[in-house]
């Protein structure tokens, strides 16, 4: 409950939705980087969307997302176990959330996914003979899902909750 109060505070505040996530990579140092929560799956689980060339999927599953609002000055750190759920994901449910995350895209992000690879730097250029706006030409309808497509599903195991207005803190 505490979250949803947070969240529909910053609603409209630009990367109100943006998180942090912290992994470990496979020599054991710390790799941060920013990306966009796409809500609650049924079962609790905090929703990401990512590309399967990212480097973030060879890393550790053992993660923790940051989430700052900076409205009502609180931060919570959820930690736990990252699934990524493609095509071929044991879980039937799991498997269609994760095409309906898909048709929920804007068309600029899905776009993305059938670049050849994903970006390497702010110089990199358009990728051409990409689907605009991952649709078909003739009719205009979302292609299906690339196998590169990942919807990552954050099960937390610990929630630690600071509110910094009178540093209140829940774990």
């Amino acid at each position: 409950e505490r979250i949803v109060g947070s969240i529909a505070k910053s609603r409209k505040i630009r990367g109100g939705n943006y998180v942090q996530l912290a992994s470990v990579d496979e020599s054991g140092l710390p790799r941060v980087r920013t990306v966009v929560f796409r809500g609650f799956a049924p079962d609790g689980c905090l929703k990401i969307i990512t590309d399967a060339r990212s480097q973030k999927v060879q890393q550790s599953k053992h993660v923790e997302v940051c989430w700052w609002f900076s409205q009502s000055s609180e931060q919570y750190r959820f930690a736990g176990e990252l699934a990524y759920v493609g095509a071929d994901y044991p879980d039937a449910d799991r498997v269609a959330l994760r095409k309906q995350m898909w048709g929920n895209l804007s068309d600029n992000a899905r776009e993305q996914f059938f670049w050849a690879h994903p970006p390497r730097g702010a110089f990199d250029a358009e990728p051409e003979d990409v689907p605009k706006g991952g649709r078909a030409d003739d009719t205009g309808n979302v292609l299906p899902v690339p196998d590169v497509f990942l919807l990552g599903l954050l099960e937390p195991t610990s929630v630690d909750y600071l509110r910094l207005t009178d540093n209140f803190r829940q774990m």
